[in-house]
């Protein structure tokens, strides 16, 4: 399976599946992320502990596809993210576009943009950084 958004889309599947093994498998163990513009995530490892707490978290969250697109192995992905926040309260509907480096078949680095400021339970108004 080297065809970069078949990659990206056996990891959606996998986070959506809740299945941690297969999703570790389609990372590089020195696998990078960065979301909003700060890397959060250094390995492979880490990135998998982080999905199991955002499951923890979001039980019921998924990502619905909108748009993807490849060239020469970077694949950006445009989604929904839906589900329901913690603590409950109105359902998550967020946009978010996500730019994944694909090498061998195994993601390498991502670049995600997301709407923060409702997972954090911000309205728009009161979203630091995020008002026109």
């Amino acid at each position: 399976m080297d065809d970069p958004i078949e990659v990206v889309r056996q990891v959606v599947a996998a986070d959506n599946g809740r299945d941690i093994a297969a999703y570790r498998r389609l990372l590089h163990d020195d696998y990078t992320a960065e979301v909003n513009g700060t890397v959060t995530h250094a390995t492979g490892d880490l990135e998998a502990e982080a999905l199991q707490r955002y499951w923890q978290a979001i039980p019921d969250g998924r990502i619905a596809e909108k748009q993807i697109r490849e060239d020469r192995g970077t694949v950006t992905l445009r989604y929904r993210l839906q589900g329901t926040p913690p603590g409950g309260g109105a359902p998550l509907d967020l946009a978010g576009c996500t730019i994944l480096e694909v090498e061998q078949g195994r993601v390498r680095r991502v670049y995600r943009y997301i709407d923060g400021g409702r997972l954090r339970g911000e309205t728009p108004a009161d979203a630091p950084g995020e008002n026109p």
